[in-house]
């Protein structure tokens, strides 16, 4: 369900296609050209060279400089903004803001030790007071993006000294690496004295304001974003001092860019362009296994308005054995990809189910799972009927896209072969998203998300108190079974306990079928080999911060 991979792992989904109905100006802003020399009294002198300049392409940047109620973007945010605990890999982390941590012993007081002599952008200093403020700040405001279930269940967050920040929370927390990650650390220079709701007008530069490597220097929207290193940066000097972020108004447009020199790296390159990129000299292109899972939702709510039949297990099982995974990989991804089972991606190592195997493309199995239900065509028609004479027919929805009509044309051949009618439709994403909770208002819906580097997210879209509206069940799907098995991991901070309980809900999704689950796919990136090098592969996005970071001009 998404056309870009900028909603951060948690943040990404639902709202990425909806950016469609504001797509940007064809061509980006010219930026001024920077002076090489400077004519002083008597003599022309060369003035201190350019800054190592890397510039990358993109179809979206970010929808505001307010991190507070940013949904996008993310992977650019990181570089401004610092958070306890940062994401090294896809699945491992390390220091932040936070040289070391450590847990008493019953899982409820977390101590951190912050690192000395760190200052905001704007000067002024950052230390375990200020990171306290930052977050019982973002709790008592309320700002839904960052107060996660940590903040939430955070009986007190104080400081201890200024190196020492101290949380003590209501229930142990399982992962509390993950949540930290997602609360960036505010300065109270911007925030302090802002409501909820002045926090939700505030898009002012200052609200860049981070102690990250890189400070918010300038930002166009739909053109171009600026970002200059921080000369302070608690991680010492920067091998690229400048980025320049350019908007472009299609993947097309944005290749062009890269082949020809006018931007050093990409971001998302279509699968049409992988082959090129990889035939042109100078041009390393990044296959990276990712978190991208693509899916069909189905409409499980039990007051939703999809047809009876729909309901039906056996109706579930045979759709399943209707589509042809590899048709969508060969198709409509062009080979890249593999099938796929649950919602927790291969990519997250053992909180993936690898005891959960993929159902193979066999209408003929299909056929005999809706013969033996009573599922008949008895007028001919070739679409079978239900027991109240009601045809097994169903509207099959995804936004706009040709990955996505390529996608769609595929399941609903397959549904076709076992007298199943669900005839394509796309859609602009705002009148999609409308059919989603609370009115739930659909048949089946095929989503992309790139899913987080915890598994309890991927669990959190099955919840029961995720069924309002802009919440993430969008499937309707509710189990309280399941619920009190979400608690339990939310709370077991033993690894090998929370995959046990992590791995029997990937078993509950996968028989109930809320989700048919197809692909898991890559993320594919592309940078001029002539010009950078070193680029982190390990978290399976070149501009991930602990990636990008390793980069350096090619000398």
């Amino acid at each position: 369900m998404s056309c870009t991979k900028k909603l951060l792992f948690m943040i990404l989904a639902l709202a990425l296609p909806a950016l469609a109905s504001c797509a940007p100006p064809a061509t980006p802003t010219a930026l001024p050209a920077l002076p090489e020399t400077v004519e002083t009294e008597g003599a022309v002198e060369p003035v201190e060279s350019e800054p190592t300049t890397l510039r990358i392409g993109d179809t979206y940047i970010w929808d505001t400089a307010n991190p507070a109620i940013a949904w996008y973007g993310y992977n650019y945010r990181y570089l401004i903004y610092d958070t306890l605990i940062a994401l090294e890999t896809m699945d491992s982390y390390g220091p932040g803001l936070a040289e070391d941590w450590a847990v008493s012993d019953d899982g409820l007081v977390w101590t951190f030790k912050i690192r000395e002599g760190v200052t905001f952008h704007d000067g002024t200093p950052c230390t375990a007071e200020d990171v306290a403020w930052s977050f019982n700040w973002i709790k008592e405001t309320g700002l839904e993006n960052m107060s996660s279930f940590l903040i939430s269940n955070a009986r007190d967050i104080v400081a201890l000294d200024d190196t020492t920040l101290q949380i003590t929370v209501a229930e142990p927390v399982s992962n509390i690496e993950y949540l930290l990650m997602y609360i960036w650390i505010l300065p109270r220079s911007v925030w302090e004295g802002m409501t909820y709701d002045d926090v939700q007008e505030f898009d002012d530069i200052s609200a860049g304001i981070g102690t990250g490597p890189y400070k918010l220097a300038e930002w166009v929207e739909g053109e171009y974003m600026i970002l200059e290193a921080n000369e302070d940066y608690w991680g010492g000097p920067l091998a690229i001092q400048r980025i320049i972020i350019r908007e472009y108004a299609t993947e097309d447009a944005m290749v062009q860019a890269l082949l020809a020199g006018e931007v050093d790296a990409i971001e998302n390159v279509p699968y049409t362009a992988v082959t090129v990129l990889q035939e042109r000299e100078n041009v390393e292109v990044a296959i990276l296994e990712a978190l991208t899972v693509d899916e069909l939702s189905i409409n499980t709510y039990e007051d939703g308005t999809q047809p009876e039949s729909l309901n039906d297990p056996a109706v579930r099982l045979a759709i399943e054995y209707a589509i042809d995974r590899q048709a969508i990989i060969d198709v409509a991804y062009l080979g890249y990809g593999e099938p796929a089972t649950t919602m927790v991606p291969p990519a997250l190592g053992d909180w993936h189910n690898s005891d959960i195997e993929a159902i193979p493309f066999d209408p003929a199995e299909g056929n005999r799972i809706l013969d033996e239900a009573g599922y008949l065509d008895t007028d001919g028609d070739g679409i079978r009927e239900y027991r109240d004479g009601t045809p097994l027919a169903y509207r099959l929805m995804a936004t706009q896209g040709a990955t996505a009509a390529r996608m769609l044309e595929i399941i609903s051949d397959g549904l076709a072969q076992i007298g199943i009618s669900a005839p394509p439709v796309l859609m602009d994403g705002d009148s999609l998203y409308a059919m989603l909770a609370p009115a739930y208002d659909y048949d089946m819906i095929y989503w992309s998300w790139f899913m987080d580097p915890d598994p309890a997210f991927a669990m959190l879209l099955f919840t029961c108190d995720q069924r309002e509206a802009w919440a993430w069940n969008d499937s309707g799907y509710c189990n309280p079974e399941f619920d009190e098995l979400y608690r339990q991991q939310a709370v077991t901070l033993d690894h090998e306990e929370r995959r046990q309980l992590i791995w029997q809900m990937q078993e509950m999704i996968y028989e109930a079928r809320p989700y048919i689950v197809l692909t898991y796919g890559p993320y594919i990136q592309a940078y001029r080999s002539d010009r950078f090098t070193g680029f982190g592969l390990e978290s399976g996005d070149i501009f991930w911060r602990a990636a990008f970071l390793q980069a350096r001009p090619v000398q």
